[in-house]
């Protein structure tokens, strides 16, 4: 029941209340007052918010939680976003954010009935449809490479989970060229107080204090947050846990197959002595228009589309060093302990990227690993071939999840560790020393996590009884960790905290917490690459 605070207006007007019960006249009854409370409408710091309600469920789509960044606001800081009059009917998702052009071969075939656009700081909720307030609160950060992603794909509806009883918000953020970027002209204005080239990772900052001021009006615990993200989503949460700009803004975090142990680049006034600054991309990305010598306003005028053109694909963006939203290289700051102190879940799928032709996985260590560091690993895989099909998986993602996991630790903080394993369909079994390799791809753990399968993660369409049971577990797992900071609970298996050795793997054989089987290889793996 929502708890009942009367200031001394309210006794006033009691007393008189019982003054008039006691003379044998009743005072006039107010139905709305025995009615329990309804979330359906509620009052933002923007205006009303009316949701729909169905299944046990009331969901929000297409809230704006910043200003359109279009126009003078395009590589700007998010600004707030715009007051309304009318109540907002919040039954249509928003626009997503523009993405990279399909191609062949990369997840996010799913269809969208969202038009891409400039004009897409959306954020959806999901709570149940009860009375219940204090929630705790559950914000996703949708991956894609900060290239591509939404927080409406089919795949992270949040509905399931808001059942067990938390309020999940899932938000958009600026991706590729409109998320990510710097210029000279723009770093010499610097219009938002140093704060540079990271606006998708500052409007995901924007939309947790959007949470902050208003989330209780949903019923939802402001200060019970728990961001997750998975993919660029959990290198997010990696970054946001480094962020002092987003420090306080949330209790706990999850990350999913997090990635970006590389250095970052940085802007000019942080740059080394022969140090590529990260304003060099807007220069190259104005030599790609034909506009070698635009100005900013210039390249602010050009249509999105030739933004989208000009934009530099073949790799994945990474974050840059500002110093202000981040203020150094992310592995340096939990090595130091210098991350905010909050309880982590941290994990990965067993098969990440092992899917791709072991061939071009050494192709891609080279980039990063020097020959002889590459072939003093072979003895960790038993030969060449397994070496280059899963060394690529531990360096991205495994590896560098462990040398996280063990830094936050050291600092004081606790860390649950996983490992999903639930093969994708027509997936065959493997072994690497002895050890099953199940086959689950990278993003795969996401149908499972949201209990929505829709066979865009190598998912079943009709999972089975067991596949159906994993889901729910990781659900509970998931939600009571951002309810207590504790994935346990009754009737679940016991995952034990990672105390430098502990792993939860979510298998068809079982869900069990061990000791992990990866610990020597992901550990002088770590070694070579000065983790």
């Amino acid at each position: 029941m929502p708890k009942m605070v009367l200031n001394r207006s309210a006794l006033a007007v009691l007393a008189c209340a019982m003054l008039l019960a006691g003379c044998g006249q009743q005072p006039a009854s107010d139905s709305a007052a025995q009615q329990p409370q309804s979330y359906q409408k509620v009052a933002t710091a923007e205006g009303e918010v009316q949701g729909t309600a169905a299944e046990g469920l009331i969901e929000y789509k297409g809230i704006p939680y910043a200003a359109p960044p279009t126009g003078d606001l395009r590589w700007r800081a998010p600004q707030p976003a715009l007051a309304r009059d009318a109540v907002l009917i919040a039954d249509q998702y928003g626009n997503r954010c523009i993405q990279r052009p399909a191609t062949e071969g990369f997840a996010m075939e799913d269809a969208f009935t969202q038009p891409g656009s400039e004009d897409c700081l959306y954020l959806n909720i999901y709570r149940p449809d009860n009375a219940d307030a204090d929630l705790p609160v559950m914000v996703w950060i949708p991956g894609g490479g900060l290239t591509a992603g939404s927080g409406s794909r089919p795949v992270n509806h949040g509905g399931n989970l808001a059942r067990l009883g938390v309020v999940v918000v899932a938000i958009n953020y600026r991706l590729g060229s409109f998320g990510f970027f710097a210029h000279p002209e723009l770093s010499i204005q610097d219009p938002d107080g140093g704060r540079l080239f990271n606006y998708g990772l500052m409007d995901q900052i924007a939309a947790l204090e959007w949470v902050r001021d208003n989330i209780e009006a949903f019923g939802g615990d402001p200060g019970n947050v728990t961001i997750f993200g998975e993919s660029a989503g959990g290198y997010s949460v990696f970054a946001l846990v480094a962020s002092p700009a987003a420090r306080g803004l949330f209790a706990k975090g999850i990350s999913q197959s997090g990635y970006g142990r590389r250095g970052q680049p940085r802007v000019a006034s942080l740059a080394g002595e022969g140090e590529a600054p990260i304003e060099e991309m807007g220069v190259k990305l104005a030599e790609r228009l034909g506009m070698s010598q635009a100005s900013l306003d210039e390249l602010r005028a050009q249509p999105a589309e030739k933004i989208v053109e000009a934009t530099d694909f073949s790799n994945f963006i990474s974050l840059a060093t500002d110093g202000v939203v981040l203020t150094d290289d992310l592995w340096p700051v939990y090595d130091r302990g210098d991350a905010a102190r909050v309880p982590l879940m941290i994990g990965a799928t067993d098969s990440e990227f092992s899917m791709a032709p072991s061939e071009g996985r050494r192709d891609q260590l080279a980039r990063f690993m020097s020959d002889e560091a590459i072939d003093a690993m072979t003895p960790f895989y038993g030969n060449e071939t397994q070496r280059d099909t899963y060394m690529y998986s531990d360096y991205v993602f495994h590896a560098q999840n462990r040398g996280v996991a063990v830094a936050h630790e050291k600092a004081g903080n606790t860390v649950y560790a996983y490992r999903f394993a639930m093969p994708g369909v027509g997936v065959e079994r493997r072994e690497l020393n002895g050890e099953p390799i199940y086959g689950a791809y990278h993003a795969s753990d996401l149908p499972y996590m949201f209990g929505t399968f829709t066979g865009d993660h190598f998912d079943p369409t009709d999972p089975d009884e067991t596949q159906r049971a994993v889901s729910q577990q990781m659900m509970r797992y998931w939600t009571n960790f951002a309810r207590t900071g504790n994935p346990n609970g009754e009737g679940l298996p016991q995952w034990l905290s990672a105390e430098y050795e502990n792993i939860m793997y979510f298998t068809p054989d079982g869900v069990i917490s061990r000791t992990d089987p990866w610990i020597e290889r992901l550990d002088k793996l770590n070694e070579f690459v000065g983790m």
